[in-house]
This record gives structure tokens, sequence and C-alpha cells, in this order.
């Protein structure tokens, strides 16, 4: 069960790195905010952020091993590529060493079940988030992004 878990994660994790790899250079600059909200790229700052403190939390010898991202480097495409790659499988990691602990992971209450939910639900939102404003500024988005996000059989 903790196999298919991380699988899980992990197709999750290929659909941030498709997203990330289809996205024009131009994208990643772009926002909606006039107030000096995230850009697309700084989305996905924000979401390695955030599954580094969760593994760093968890496990601190998974979570040393996460570079730390400041928001400018949102314009970063192998930067970010390398951070989702990397904690995708930190978080792969800690699936796996919470299963010799009855899936019981530190910082974390619910368990890693819910823990891996969570993370697929945030990334998932930021994909979104970053789609719609690509979207409402009138970014290019090719075809194959706007359906192959879907296509879990395929990624």
């Amino acid at each position: 069960m903790y196999d298919a878990l991380a699988e899980s994660f992990l197709i999750n994790n290929r659909v941030t790195l498709y997203f990330l790899s289809e996205i024009s250079q131009e994208a990643l600059s772009t926002s909606l905010s006039t107030r000096g909200g995230r850009t697309v790229g700084q989305q996905f700052v924000h979401v390695c952020e955030v599954r580094r403190d969760k593994v760093a939390r968890a496990d601190k010898e998974l979570g040393a091993g996460l570079p730390k991202l400041a928001r400018e480097d949102g314009h970063d495409r192998a930067l970010l590529l390398d951070a989702i790659t990397r904690s995708g499988a930190a978080i792969a990691e800690l699936i796996v060493r919470s299963a010799a602990n009855d899936g019981k992971v530190k910082g974390f209450k619910r368990g890693i079940h819910a823990l891996v939910t969570y993370l697929v639900a945030h990334d998932a939102h930021h994909r979104g988030s970053a789609m719609l404003t690509l979207k409402q500024a009138k970014v290019k988005r090719p075809d194959d992004l706007r359906f192959g996000l879907w296509d879990w059989n395929r990624i």
C-alpha cells in the first residue's frame, strides 16, 4: 500500500514537472496581481517551500537535502525543476519510511496518507491557479499542456 501511495505522489510530481517544462519563460513571470502577488513561477517556489517544510518537520535528514528557495527564484526554470524533482523524491522516501511506523509521520498527526493527500491537493491548487493566471493574462498555453495534465496514464 505504501509503495502505491509513493507512486501516486510521484505521478502528481511528474504532472508538476510537465507543467513547468511546457510553459514559456514569459509564463513564469506572469501575474495578474497589481499589489505584489505571486507570479506563476513564484507559485511553484511556494509549492517547493511547503514541501520542504513538511519533509523537514517529519524527517530532518530528508529535509536537510532540499534546497531553500526565495521568492525571486520563481524565474529560474532549472532551479524550480530541480527543487520539484528533489522534493518529490524526498516525499516518496518519507512515505516508504513511514511504513515502518504504521504510517505515522512526525509533525502531521493524521499520518502519511493525510499528508500526501494534503500535498497533492496543494500542488493541484497551485497548478490550477497558475493555469488560470496564464489563461486570464492571455499567455499561450500549449494544447498538449492543457489536456495532458489530466493524462495520468501517460505521465
